[in-house]
């Protein structure tokens, strides 16, 4: 037994000694392997290589390099060189593969109940919407949600009249008030005018609800205050329902945005003859949002790089905003929540391959910087169409 217990341990240490070549030999063939292909592949800044976008840099770092440009202009030295083009691109930007596979799935289950069922009397919602107009079609789509939480009635929206627009515009003026109320019939009970009370005018009790208030919250908040003033209004209704909701919620918020907010007839003939003609110059075309206002910086808090200069201008349109926290903008930045600059934009688009040929239709308010701001996506994409 002793001697089989010697010979096993013998041929343990042999197989110990085998291991430590052959382990050696494979780390040497591996070593010279990535040592060749490092020399062989090519540089990343291979001019056939993918266009890069710029690094976003740090407020210290865009300030010096903003100097710099100012000096090479003075020198003759051309603010902005457009990249060289990168040849054909063959995939079709313009079509979806997987497009014919998509289908709608909005349509309420069978255990979402009818409105008539569920809607109380004497409960009257209504809502006062904010900011531009896609940002009152949001808080119009929430409040049809927030109505069927509460189980009210909803009285047809007031659109904001005294933002940055300062439209004048009512609902009925924009959307289909008569296709609205009856599309959402079977959901939610939706009124033109809040009803007199007792033979006068019925002045509604007033109030706001957080940002991104769930369920729970417009039933632990909201409805004690509904269920004893029984019309209330929600002010500055942006954003005041969570993203978070269960399915047939989330699915009424589909059915109003995508079919029962249809555009009265005016805006839909102007619209068609618009795009019309739009496609007399070229079959297709991008319609482009900037959203590079100086409020939209203001209320972003990020730093572009204009000095002393841009952050007195834009420190004073930021505190018309008394909630908002000091500006940190290299936090900001570091989080992917600053604007794309129209460079950045333009770099962009190019990298996604559209050509220099594409026509695009910019909608967009005062471009902060104006025209020297603009310049660069000007250059990469001439077609350049604005209001």
């Amino acid at each position: 037994m002793a001697f089989q217990r010697r010979r096993l341990q013998y041929q343990y240490k042999n197989r110990g000694r085998l291991l430590i070549p052959a382990i050696s030999v494979i780390s040497a063939a591996l070593l010279v392997l990535f040592v060749l292909i490092s020399l062989l592949a090519p540089s990343p800044t291979d001019g056939n290589g993918p266009l890069r976008l710029p690094r976003h840099r740090s407020s210290t770092e865009t300030e010096t390099r903003n100097k710099d440009r100012t000096k090479d202009e003075g020198k003759g030295v051309p603010k902005f060189r457009v990249p060289p083009a990168r040849g054909a691109y063959h995939r079709d930007l313009w079509t979806s593969t997987n497009a014919k596979f998509y289908h709608g799935c909005s349509d309420a289950s069978s255990k979402f109940p009818k409105a008539e069922a569920i809607t109380r009397p004497n409960r009257y919602l209504l809502v006062a919407t904010s900011g531009g107009l896609n940002q009152q079609r949001t808080g119009i789509t929430d409040a049809v949600v927030a109505a069927r939480i509460l189980n009210a009635t909803l009285v047809v929206p007031k659109l904001d009249k005294k933002s940055f627009w300062k439209d004048s515009s009512n609902f009925s003026e924009i959307f289909n008030v008569d296709w609205f109320i009856s599309y959402l019939a079977k959901d939610v009970r939706i009124i033109k005018e809040l009803p007199l009370r007792r033979g006068h005018q019925w002045i509604p009790h007033s109030m706001r609800v957080p940002r991104k208030c769930n369920e729970r919250c417009y039933i632990t908040r909201v409805l004690p205050v509904l269920s004893k003033k029984q019309a209330i209004q929600l002010n500055k209704f942006d954003y005041r329902l969570s993203n978070r909701l269960e399915t047939d919620f989330q699915k009424l918020r589909c059915r109003v945005n995508y079919h029962a907010l249809r555009f009265t007839n005016p805006i839909i003939t102007m619209g068609e003859k618009l795009v019309q003609r739009m496609r007399m110059r070229s079959k297709h075309f991008i319609a482009l949002h900037l959203r590079f206002e100086p409020d939209m910086l203001a209320f972003s808090g990020c730093y572009y790089g204009g000095g002393e200069k841009e952050r007195t201008e834009l420190g004073k349109i930021r505190k018309r905003w008394k909630t908002l926290h000091t500006s940190n903008p290299d936090k900001v930045r570091r989080q992917g929540r600053c604007p794309l600059t129209p460079e950045e934009v333009g770099l962009m688009l190019k990298a996604l391959g559209y050509g220099s040929d594409v026509h695009i239709y910019v909608a967009s308010g005062e471009v902060y910087g104006g025209e020297e701001t603009l310049a660069p996506l000007k250059a990469l994409f001439p077609n350049f169409h604005s209001k």
